[in-house]
């Protein structure tokens, strides 16, 4: 019997191509957009969740008050680790690591930036590393080695073997590859090419050494023993720092569970309020309505055709079939369709999903050797189709087959139906997509014409490292000269980013407590002021032909206002263990985040610190030229490190990131909610105008225009439309609402932009339907009145 369903179920499709395209063709685009969704989904939940070890693995956070807040960073001392070990028995193994970043790598007269980690040997026993070849226990155990990925392997040496090959990092130290590793997973915390070993960073960075505990540069991971308690043990190592360094006592440590940190890695005043969790639901819900719109669009144009099937529906109960024959019948050409589709979504999401993983910038994983993710993705079809079936096989099967016969089928004027209730919803949806996308938009754009503070176009940054550290003045000099720049300065980071915050700063007049408020800081040397743009509100910028500004700073305007100086140029701050004179006050530049006021920042004439080149493009001649002479000069004053550099304004869009992100899905979510709707909408029109032909031929009779018959078709589709957009518009209202009070900086939620979505689901409305009902208004009525 099944197999006869399928028969009939595929000559339909056959005989009804143009339906059977378009009803196909949406369940096919709705589940690739929706299989995608759930494989960035997939790859979020699982991301950091392959190590071994993972119930036991933990980060090792610290809560600061700063301003009767609490904030927490991961942060931590370099003598953290072991004390805990010593004195936490729970505590079965740490392992230190720091930030990363590109080194520069040379073999045989081939040089390379890889990006290189720093990390104490245990780390290759917590964490789950695929090792290709070397052993896991001595790939760390002499400083001299180095651990490689297999991509950076072949980056450095081609298809030879690597094992015991000598390299030279950063054209200095000499180190051994002792072991190579499979590529981090891309849902991996960790993004190392290369892994040097604890006590070799020691050696690079001699300062290290001596920091105390008052440096909170380096990361710490902690193995727990498999019967240890975290809540015992974080009781236990909350008041550590206090332990070692009373001064630092208000810090706080915990540990808080690694494979947690990316999905659920927000604080706020030392409580865990979410994080990427909410994206991913916010994609998971995406995906499930997106599937939902497509399903309704296949029940709304699979019940269009009902006027076709409504006399085979008769004739088969008028020879004895039973209802639920009929519903099985419908419901196996249902499914023969979601399984079309399933062949169809895949197709498109292997053509499609480089271009989605560009669109998130992230590289997902494709699970296409899982079982379980292939059994889930049939599942999830034959829900699909079993959830599309289900209203056609239910309202096709319930024809009376002496009405039919006789050609009543249903009354399609009715003011309430299931099929008018299935556009509103997707409308609705469709225009709370609009509406979003609309203001994410605007409040980006809002964020970026704020003004920054200082001019971020036509500024590059680039490494300080190598030959520059005695060159640099040559090389500005001589780049000033050529006229590719106007002006350079050292920094210890870009001003795209902050990365650095001190306490224990002092003043005069200052309150109890404040010495334990964070405030940004940034060191320098000279011509700071010119190269970025910044506005100096009073006093100079730092100048070698003052001796004295080795002991200078500046301040921002945040800093006066909480400093409460009514005169600041000369005041005394102590910063960094000196006495330090204010010589100049900078406005507020956005260095932090771009949707929060600015913070108190101080910038140090320190010379040590720095590690960044700021360069002013000249704007006397074209960008290309002053790049290619600013090339040239590099390759002579520091001939071994590659040329690299990156615009300021482009590393400010980042910011906006998860922001545009958003938008963007949006957007496309939106355009693709749209036009799955107006197939839901041309199905429902079709319907209308199959069963109202007969009135439709009866109004031309009596001599109704067909702008008449065009406007009494679609003023239903209108107020559905309507209906659509006052819930629309509604919960999208709510929604953004709520997204725009987590920014202190947000645009406004104005009534024009409702206005104009309005307008334009009014007018994507009715360019839908006009089709179907001009079509329906120019037909003879002859054909239609024939049988009256």
């Amino acid at each position: 019997m099944f197999k006869n369903y399928l028969k009939i179920a595929w000559r339909n499709l056959l005989k009804n191509r143009l339906y059977s395209t378009i009803n196909i063709g949406g369940l096919a685009i709705g589940m690739a957009v929706s299989f995608m969704l759930l494989i960035y989904v997939y790859n979020e939940f699982t991301f950091d969740k392959f190590n071994a070890n993972n119930d036991r693995l933990y980060r090792v956070m610290r809560n600061q008050p700063s301003k009767g807040d609490l904030i927490t960073g991961s942060s931590t001392p370099t003598q953290l680790g072991a004390a805990m070990e010593k004195d936490l028995p729970d505590v079965e193994k740490f392992a230190r690591t720091n930030g990363g970043g590109d080194n520069l790598v040379n073999y045989q007269g081939k040089s390379l930036k890889i990006n290189t980690m720093g990390a104490d040997p245990a780390l290759l026993d917590m964490f789950s590393f695929d090792f290709v070849s070397g052993s896991k226990k001595t790939a760390l155990a002499d400083q001299s080695s180095i651990v490689l990925t297999q991509s950076a392997v072949k980056s450095i040496f081609g298809d030879r073997d690597p094992l015991g090959q000598t390299l030279k990092l950063n054209n200095k130290f000499l180190l051994k590859v002792s072991a190579v590793i499979k590529d981090n997973p891309a849902n991996s915390s960790f993004n190392f090419k290369a892994l040097i070993s604890w006590q070799q960073l020691e050696v690079q960075q001699n300062w290290i050494k001596t920091s105390g505990w008052g440096n909170y540069s380096f990361t710490t991971y902690a193995l727990l023993k498999p019967a240890a308690n975290l809540t015992a043990v974080n009781a236990k190592v909350k008041d550590i720092i206090a332990h070692y360094d009373p001064e630092n006592k208000e810090n706080k440590i915990f540990l808080y569970p690694f494979a947690k940190a990316h999905l659920y890695g927000q604080f706020k005043n030392g409580v865990n309020t979410g994080g990427a969790i909410e994206t991913v639901r916010l994609f998971l819900l995406l995906a499930i309505c997106i599937l939902l719109i497509a399903c309704i669009n296949f029940m709304n144009l699979s019940t269009a055709q009902s006027e076709k099937r409504a006399r085979e529906v008769g004739v088969r109960k008028a020879i004895g079939a039973q209802r639920f024959s009929l519903i099985l019948q419908f419901m196996s050409e249902s499914l023969l369709m979601a399984f079309v589709a399933f062949v169809f979504a895949l197709a498109l999401i292997a053509s499609l999903i480089n271009m989605f993983d560009n669109l998130i910038n992230i590289r997902l994983i494709v699970p296409y050797t899982n079982v379980w993710a292939w059994l889930a993705a049939i599942g999830v079809t034959m829900l699909t189709g079993l959830v599309a079936g289900s209203y056609p096989a239910l309202f096709l099967s319930s024809f009376k087959a002496i009405k039919v016969l006789k050609g009543q089928v249903v009354n399609a004027r009715a003011v309430f139906t299931p099929r008018k209730v299935l556009v509103v919803l997707q409308f609705s949806f469709a225009i709370g997509l609009i509406l979003f996308s609309i203001f994410i938009y605007k409040q980006i754009n809002y964020t970026k014409d704020r003004p920054v503070g200082y001019d971020k176009v036509g500024l590059i940054e680039m490494p300080y490292e190598g030959a520059l550290y005695k060159h640099f003045d040559s090389f500005r000099q001589d780049a000033i000269n050529a006229g590719a720049i106007t002006d350079g300065a050292l920094t210890s980071m870009s001003i795209a980013n902050n990365y650095s915050n001190s306490w224990g700063i002092t003043w005069q007049g200052q309150l109890p407590g404040e010495d334990k408020i964070p405030i940004d800081q940034m060191a320098t040397t000279y011509h700071i002021v010119n190269t970025y743009g910044l506005k100096l509100v009073e006093g100079r910028d730092f100048s070698s032909a003052y001796k004295s500004d080795t002991a200078a700073i500046m301040v921002n305007q945040a800093a006066v206002a909480m400093m409460r100086f009514k005169h600041p140029l000369g005041q005394i701050v102590k910063y960094q263990g000196r006495n330090c004179t204010v010589v100049g006050v900078v406005e507020n530049f956005v260095w932090g985040s771009p949707y929060e006021p600015v913070k108190p920042a101080i910038i140090g004439c320190i010379e040590d610190w720095a590690g960044n080149i700021a360069l002013r493009l000249s704007p006397d001649q074209s960008v290309s030229k002053s790049l290619a002479t600013l090339g040239a000069l590099y390759r002579k004053y520091n001939p071994d490190y590659p040329f690299q550099y990156k615009f300021t304004d482009d590393a400010f869009a980042q910011k906006f990131n998860q922001e545009k992100l958003l938008g963007t899905m949006a957007t496309g979510f939106t355009c693709l909610a749209i036009v799955i709707s107006c197939l839901g909408l041309f199905g429902l029109a079709s319907f209308s105008a199959e069963q109202r032909k007969k009135e439709i031929g009866i109004r031309k009779v009596l001599g109704a225009t067909t702008g008449n018959l065009w406007m009494n078709l679609s003023v239903e589709f209108v107020w559905l439309v309507l209906i659509s957009f006052a819930i629309g518009s509604a919960i999208s209202f709510y929604y953004v609402h709520q997204w725009l009070g987590k920014f202190t900086y947000r645009t406004d939620i104005n009534p024009w932009v409702f206005l104009a979505t309005m307008v334009l689901s009014l007018t994507i409305c009715l360019l839908t339907v006009s089709w179907q009902a001009i079509k329906a208004a120019l037909s003879n009525p002859v054909h239609s009145l024939r049988s009256e």
